[in-house]
């Protein structure tokens, strides 16, 4: 990061570009400086351990000084701005020292014996190395709004001879071969960002953000016009796809193959920018996850094998990680928080994603085969609400097995049942998942067989205190941590937790 010490901190995404993209001139952004312009220096680090603290460098304050002059800092030729301060490569570590001690130094003594207040100068080495320090910066989401507003814009023309803009920020990008590939890194980002700001700024139009709390304060970019219905990103990409994984060696017969068949434009409605799942969309482009990420793991992909990288839960990127944060909605919490800790995975919960497709050499080879499967397979599923026949749950249940100093428990078991409906109600994801018959019930009875009687809860847990795990506490545990944990986990306030005569009153 320290190589960032003269970056005008533009920003990567260009959120708050004001351009006239929707057929109307915008003012510019008035950014609110919060911190988000403080910019750790760090750039010596890549050549060893650091004799001194980081660097910590206030850039919008440092514009403002220099009247907005990015020459100052900067190499700037035409409307393009050299990312790095002072220099446009590094080098060795003395020469680049020498670089910001002799001109950071130069320019604070100067402003100083202008009669001007200024930044320390020779020998106050700790008050610009003062170290690491806390910052409302963080990083810019270019969504689809924003996108939007870059590819519809005036100010933002298409390459003579393209139809498409595309090419103007992705600059590999051609007709004949996509290449959404942005930048290679920070520096080459903020370079991109901040000559086309300029370049617009310079034509009295208005323009993105030339100041860091402009892309990297959230509460600016908050007050950013969005777009509620931008159209599709176009990449070239299909609706539905069959994914699979490539054959060690071809065959000539027809093979039994474990495939996933994917809706890709209903995933595309889900999430802000494609980078949510090809994340590094960035640097490397829109490619297949197979390109990175294959069955042994590769250098390009942190060896991080296909299987990883499609069922870790805890990634982000992965599908399984994905959804497992979908279940982290209250309405879904109280049974997946307790289900992800205790419930067993099962064949059934696989071949909801995967099915088994009997497939020749031609359609491993032929993209439109695989994409009409695919569509097939998701135009069979059932899409309606999971039905339960709750006029045959019990509406009410006694809890009285460990009845002793209190009475025992009546459960509302139908109006749970029903409360665990409603929140899925229209969820279409919700809906395919829980299509099985009785699947709402492994909520509770995480690890019985789904079905309409589910055996007690003291056939697996013990009444007695005996030996206590996580996956298998005593009978009176497992009740609590059930109860109270699903209460906890969907936001009910009442019945509190230590409120125990709210659920079995005292005996008397």
């Amino acid at each position: 990061m320290l190589r960032w010490i003269g970056i005008l901190c533009v920003s990567m995404a260009v959120a708050g570009f004001g351009l006239n993209a929707l057929g109307g001139k915008q003012e510019l952004v008035e950014t609110k400086r919060l911190g988000a312009d403080l910019v750790t220096i760090d750039t010596l680090k890549k050549f060893g351990k650091l004799e001194y603290p980081v660097v910590r460098f206030e850039h919008d304050k440092h514009t403002k000084a220099v009247e907005g002059k990015c020459e100052s800092c900067h190499k700037v030729t035409g409307n393009t701005v050299t990312a790095k301060f002072k220099r446009e490569e590094d080098t060795t570590a003395a020469a680049i020292k020498a670089v910001y001690h002799d001109n950071c130094i130069k320019c604070h003594t100067d402003t100083s014996k202008a009669g001007k207040k200024s930044g320390p100068e020779s020998g106050q080495c700790g008050t610009c190395h003062a170290g690491p320090a806390e910052t409302s910066r963080t990083l810019p989401t270019f969504d689809k709004s924003l996108h939007y507003r870059h590819q519809s814009s005036k100010m933002v023309p298409a390459p003579a001879g393209q139809k498409d803009n595309c090419s103007k920020c992705h600059a590999q990008d051609k007709p004949e071969k996509r290449n959404l590939s942005f930048a290679e890194n920070k520096e080459q980002s903020h370079e991109k960002c901040m000559s086309c700001h300029m370049e617009i700024a310079k034509a009295k139009q208005p323009s993105g953000p030339v100041e860091c709390a402009g892309c990297h304060d959230a509460s600016v970019r908050a007050t950013f016009k969005k777009v509620a219905d931008a159209p599709r990103l176009e990449a070239g990409q299909t609706d539905f796809a069959l994914l699979m994984a490539k054959p060690a060696k071809p065959a000539a017969e027809p093979a039994l193959i474990n495939a996933v068949p994917f809706n890709h434009k209903k995933h595309e409605e889900k999430n802000e920018n494609c980078s949510v799942c090809h994340h590094n969309a960035s640097t490397k482009g829109l490619v297949a996850c197979s390109e990175c990420h294959t069955s042994l793991g590769k250098e390009e992909g942190a060896f991080i094998t296909t299987d990883q990288a499609m069922h870790s839960v805890t990634a982000k990127a992965s599908c399984v990680g994905c959804h497992a944060k979908t279940q982290d909605k209250k309405q879904c919490a109280g049974c997946h928080t307790f289900m992800g800790r205790t419930g067993q995975k099962t064949e059934a919960s696989c071949t909801k994603c995967h099915v088994s497709i009997t497939a020749g050499p031609d359609l491993l080879q032929d993209k439109t085969g695989k994409v009409n499967t695919a569509a097939m397979i998701f135009e069979s599923r059932a899409k309606a609400d999971t039905v339960v026949k709750v006029d045959e749950i019990p509406e009410t249940i006694e809890i009285g097995v460990l009845a002793n100093e209190y009475q025992a428990s009546k459960f509302p078991h139908r109006k749970i049942v029903q409360k665990i409906m409603e929140g899925m109600k229209d969820d279409a994801m919700a809906a395919y998942f829980h299509s099985s018959p009785n699947a709402v019930c492994s909520g509770c009875h995480h690890n019985s067989p789904a079905s309409a009687n589910p055996p007690k809860c003291v056939s697996c847990h013990g009444k007695g205190a005996g030996p206590l795990t996580e996956a298998k506490p005593d009978l009176k545990t497992a009740y609590h941590q059930q109860c109270i944990g699903c209460h906890k986990e969907m936001g009910i306030e009442k019945p509190a937790a230590t409120a125990c005569t709210e659920c079995h009153a005292a005996k008397k």
